[in-house]
């Protein structure tokens, strides 16, 4: 097959029917769900669209509203032109750090799973920010640090650390990349809740609300997160535009 018929998935080349058998049957997560509920607003644009399972959600939700999707990678926008034929003209291929929209233009913005992979975070933020009309919208997602498992793993680790010093060893650290053929998918940024919102609000907005993915596959994790949310998988925050941010960086 030829690169132009296939498509780059986590380095790998996939045919058009191996794309739709990995993709098409996914469902919304219950993070991309809370992001769901909290877009308002006429005009959204959804930057790291991925496959595009949000665009074509929220498009099937709120059909009077224009939902487009935006990513850097021509492969993923392929990808997603190719799972929803018929909205096919709402994936843009395009950079966070040079959104191709004019200023104060968009109504809401969602960046889920995005800003923990960005070396230039505080950039596109402030990209975020010019496009966005006064008083818009923006929803982010990212991983939470204090989610309960990865404190337990990494707790788990430092112990065994800790008994290789003490038996004359060497300690050990691991990356965090998820896919070492895909230049993007590793996390180099751990935001915490407040971190994350003194970013934000450092480039012009201001703090509407936050909560947590709570909805786990397996049932104790479910019942755990019912009842302590903040040690969910996954954090959630909107925040609204109050100020143009700075163009200068600290």
């Amino acid at each position: 097959m030829k690169p132009s018929q296939t498509y780059l998935v986590d380095g790998e080349r996939l045919s058009a029917d191996q794309c739709r058998a990995l993709f098409a049957g996914m469902s919304l997560l219950d993070r991309q769900i809370k992001v769901l509920e909290r877009i308002e607003g006429d005009t959204i644009i959804d930057i790291g669209c991925h496959t595009g399972i949000f665009v074509h959600a929220a498009g099937r939700r709120f059909p009077d509203k224009s939902v487009i999707g935006l990513d850097y990678s021509e492969d993923i926008i392929r990808i997603a032109r190719l799972l929803y034929p018929d909205i096919q003209d709402r994936f843009r291929r395009m950079s966070i750090y040079r959104l191709e929209i004019a200023d104060a233009s968009v109504d809401c913005v969602t960046l889920q799973e995005v800003l923990e992979h960005l070396e230039g975070a505080a950039l596109a933020i402030k990209e975020i920010n010019r496009v966005l009309k006064p008083g818009g919208a923006l929803v982010v997602s990212v991983p939470n640090p204090f989610y309960l498992w990865r404190i337990v793993t990494f707790v788990g680790r430092e112990i065994g650390n800790a008994l290789r010093r003490w038996r004359g060893g060497s300690p050990r650290l691991g990356v965090e990349v998820l896919c070492d053929k895909t230049e993007w998918d590793r996390h180099i940024y751990a935001w915490t809740p407040q971190t994350l919102l003194t970013l934000l609000a450092t480039n012009g907005f201001a703090y509407v609300e936050h909560c947590y993915e709570t909805r786990p596959p397996d049932p104790f994790r479910r019942w755990l997160l019912a009842v302590l949310p903040f040690f969910g998988p996954t954090m959630i925050l909107k925040v609204r535009k109050v100020a143009r941010a700075s163009s200068d960086l600290v």
